[in-house]
């Protein structure tokens, strides 16, 4: 058996002045266990949700995307849980609870959405997928991020995964609308004072949401989930 090779800190060069995302090296050590399990799991769950699309594509217009963002990169969860443990959340939640780390998007047809999301849910429960309680989100009310979205639970192991439903059009438009998100990320902002950085920040942020809703209601509309 290959010895573990141990992780150093980390500190992530791109965070702002005053709020600098880092681990310690235990901490570091255990995010990256866990980053490394749910890399491990991903075979068995891509081949989960590849079987839903290859089922409902014709019946559904069922679509995979985004394939090669399945695994949330290292970088990345290590920076989501540098910033949730200077909240004073515990490391030993965090990685017990992290439901995104692998993820998935399906888009049916505005016609055919409901049906392929109601379908999609019996496949994955004939596969010996359940639903984690309390996952289901429904934002296709929300101006700026309209979209259903479920975690599930591996049958035979701790791995936990999301799926985003989508319409094509409402998938193109929040791919499109990740862009107004660097307007106002903190790393951009970052030679600025602490108070100019949040007010353009604010100010940013409220100009994407605008445009944002008003993307989304260029879209058709698709049945109600």
């Amino acid at each position: 058996m290959t010895e573990k090779k141990p992780v150093a800190a980390w500190k992530d060069d791109a965070s702002g002045p005053g709020r600098r995302a880092e681990l310690t090296a235990d901490q570091n050590q255990a995010v990256t266990d866990r980053w490394e399990a749910a890399r491990a799991a991903h075979k068995d769950l891509d081949a989960a949700v590849e079987a839903v699309e290859q089922a409902l594509r014709d019946t559904h217009g069922a679509k995979l995307e985004g394939k090669q963002h399945r695994l949330m990169g290292l970088k990345a969860f290590r920076r989501k849980v540098a910033l949730q443990l200077e909240d004073r959340v515990p490391l030993e939640k965090i990685l017990r609870t992290v439901r995104d780390l692998n993820r998935y998007t399906l888009t049916f047809a505005p016609n055919t959405y409901t049906e392929g999301v109601r379908h999609t849910y019996a496949l994955l429960h004939e596969r010996g997928y359940a639903i984690v309680p309390g996952s289901e989100q429904n934002t296709w009310e929300d101006p700026v991020h309209k979209a259903f979205r479920a975690v599930w639970q591996q049958p035979d192991g701790p791995a936990r995964f999301e799926i985003v439903f989508h319409t094509p059009d409402s998938y193109r438009v929040k791919t499109e609308n990740r862009l107004l998100y660097d307007l106002y990320r903190e790393s951009r902002l970052r030679p600025m004072g602490e108070e100019q950085r949040e007010n353009m920040a604010e100010s940013h942020e409220e100009a994407g949401k605008v445009l944002q809703h008003q993307r989304y209601g260029e879209i058709p509309a698709k049945g109600n989930k």
